[in-house]
């Protein structure tokens, strides 16, 4: 596969375009989700005619660059379509989309099944893939708090009750008065060490509700290394959180 190299024009950022060359008359032009460009084109096609079309297009690129590259993150996935990858506890998982007579979506290893009527019709595809996964990060995030949860009870403090928010700028929260922490819809992206780090954090609030030093010592004792599991959630799983 040919690669070709595309300046950016607002950014002056360098990337990389994949070049597929087909049986086809016509080319086409795509940026994926995860910020890889391809262009397939008919197999005649002179290098200097794709140098100069890439070119041409290189602010509708970034456009669309800039667009999944603020999405990354706090969405699980901006299209579902076979051979998409998303994250579930730190691992990749695939996108298998069908045809079927029933609405369903499953996990199968490393499958995420969905099953549609109409597969064409990504809002639909969305609303199903996202019932599914506020009920498996419930599962997660529920068991997560089970086990966590006796380090906080001997305070006399009564087990929280669980709600989930999409949040751009918030791994979780509390509401000390009201009994809930909140967690961020996409959490259970990261790995499980980063997810309880974010559990017991919100936990800890129930005792101290500031982030003062007695809060940080509290939570120091009871996750030595809980900076180390922060620095991961914010730089690998989801940017700019």
């Amino acid at each position: 596969m040919e690669i070709q190299e595309i300046t950016l024009p607002s950014s002056k950022r360098l990337v990389y375009v994949e070049i597929e060359r087909k049986q086809m008359k016509t080319c086409r032009l795509k940026v994926f989700p995860d910020q890889t460009i391809k262009l397939s084109t008919p197999k005649s096609a002179p290098v200097e005619w794709i140098r100069n079309f890439l070119e041409e297009k290189s602010a509708w690129i970034e456009a669309k660059w800039d667009k999944f590259s603020k999405t990354t993150g706090y969405a699980a996935t901006a299209e579902i379509r076979n051979g998409m990858s998303i994250k579930l506890l730190g691992e990749d998982l695939i996108f298998s989309v069908a045809h079927c007579d029933k609405n369903v979506v499953y996990k199968e290893g490393k499958i995420i099944h969905v099953c549609s009527k109409d597969i064409n019709n990504q809002d639909y595809l969305f609303a199903l893939f996202e019932k599914w996964w506020r009920k498996e990060s419930l599962v997660i995030l529920s068991a997560e708090m089970e086990r966590l949860y006796p380090i906080i009870r001997k305070y006399e403090i009564a087990y929280p009750k669980i709600a989930l928010r999409k949040m751009k700028t918030l791994w979780g929260s509390c509401s000390v008065q009201r009994g809930i922490v909140t967690f961020n819809l996409y959490l259970v992206k990261a790995k499980p060490a980063c997810i309880e780090y974010v559990v017991l954090h919100e936990l800890v609030h129930f005792i101290y509700p500031n982030h003062s030093k007695l809060f940080y010592d509290f939570l120091s004792i009871h996750m030595p290394d809980w900076k180390e599991r922060k620095k991961i959630l914010d730089q690998d799983v989801v940017h700019g959180l």
